[in-house]
């Protein structure tokens, strides 16, 4: 790819992490203004984790705290979200597969209600987490799903405990994530400051009390648009920005570097077990590029590439990646081993 190419590219990572961060708060602010039709509040109330979802706080090796959510029972799937979301983005899951899987959602720390320890909001810290809740809640064969941030916090949890993936993991699944987006363009590391001035800006406007409907809302909107395919639900965007609107800027802040920065392009000698990477073609933010470099990089790793559909796959293709979980759950209840990659 060309300079200016890549130059297109992060512009339109760094961008969309902007918009659903920050911008995209003006949309919901409009939102606000506007209760929901009957006919969509059945639908809104499937964004949400079902009544009786349970909740704790599983306390992590640097002091912090990774709030969990469960529901159902029987072979373990684990969730792991995106930047700016938290375990809630994971409601379709929840209600399609809990009554056969013991669905369990992690918010990663500086997300959600988890509280981050003396190591900061840190990938590998995340990825330390994911060791320690698979250990304190004793799961077995577990199918372990990350999408996007939580891709990469998956990525670096088999990197640092192999011995916990050995135990603990029966499948992997990486949903429209990558290795890393460092792009060989010089003068990269000044727009990620930037873009994290625009999220600290972002937030402090859409977070004044009684602030109006302002001029430039539909730009905000059209931000938030970047991170879905074609045709999104409006009711999935405006949870997608509900979400984003409920971290704590100066946690995202400190984590823009990371997600930056983030490399584990570098080949796994192995893997034991079955391994599959999906994304849209649509996407955006981690484009179809790096998940084929990420597949190449897995052994024996299967590549999926959904037509159509953009970074936000649970909400855009919902019933197929269900299908990819149950799929893998069964592989991981059999022991398979990896499979080989395919598009």
């Amino acid at each position: 790819m060309s300079s200016s190419g890549h130059r297109r590219e992060l512009g339109l990572a760094l961008a969309g992490a902007a918009a659903a961060a920050a911008g995209v708060g003006l949309a919901l602010t409009r939102a606000r203004r506007h209760r929901l039709a009957p006919e969509d509040r059945s639908a809104w109330a499937e964004l949400e984790l079902p009544p009786g979802t349970r909740h704790l706080d599983v306390p992590v090796r640097d002091g912090g705290s990774v709030h969990v959510a469960e529901w159902g029972s029987g072979p373990p799937i684990v969730l792991l979200h995106g930047a700016t979301l938290s375990s809630e983005v994971w409601a379709y899951q929840f209600r399609d597969l809990g009554a056969e899987h013991r669905l369990v959602a992690l918010d990663l720390r500086g997300h959600g209600q988890s509280e981050p320890g003396g190591e900061g909001v840190t990938i590998a810290a995340m990825a330390d987490d994911l060791a320690d809740v698979l250990e304190a809640l004793d799961l077995r064969r577990a199918t372990v799903a990350g999408h996007s941030m939580g891709g990469m916090t998956l990525l670096r949890f088999c990197r640092r405990h192999p011995e916990v993936l050995s135990a603990r993991v029966g499948a992997i699944a990486v949903v429209a994530s990558a290795g890393g987006i460092k792009p060989p363009l010089a003068g990269w590391e000044r727009l990620a400051p930037r873009a994290a001035g625009l999220i600290v800006a972002g937030h402090g406007a859409v977070n004044q009390a009684g602030l109006p409907v302002v001029p430039g809302n539909g730009a905000a909107t059209r931000g938030a648009r970047l991170v879905f395919g074609a045709a999104p639900d409006p009711l999935a965007l405006r949870k997608t920005v509900q979400l984003a609107r409920a971290m704590r800027p100066d946690r995202f802040v400190s984590l823009l570097p990371e997600l930056v920065g983030f490399d584990e392009r570098a080949a796994f000698e192995s893997l034991p077990v079955p391994t599959v990477v999906v994304v849209g073609d649509r996407d955006r933010l981690t484009p179809p590029r790096y998940a084929r470099a990420l597949a190449s990089s897995l052994p024996g790793a299967e590549l999926v590439v959904w037509p159509g559909a953009g970074h936000m796959l649970m909400y855009e293709r919902r019933q197929a990646l269900d299908q990819l979980l149950e799929r893998l759950s069964q592989e991981a209840a059999a022991g398979k081993g990896a499979g080989p990659t395919a598009e």
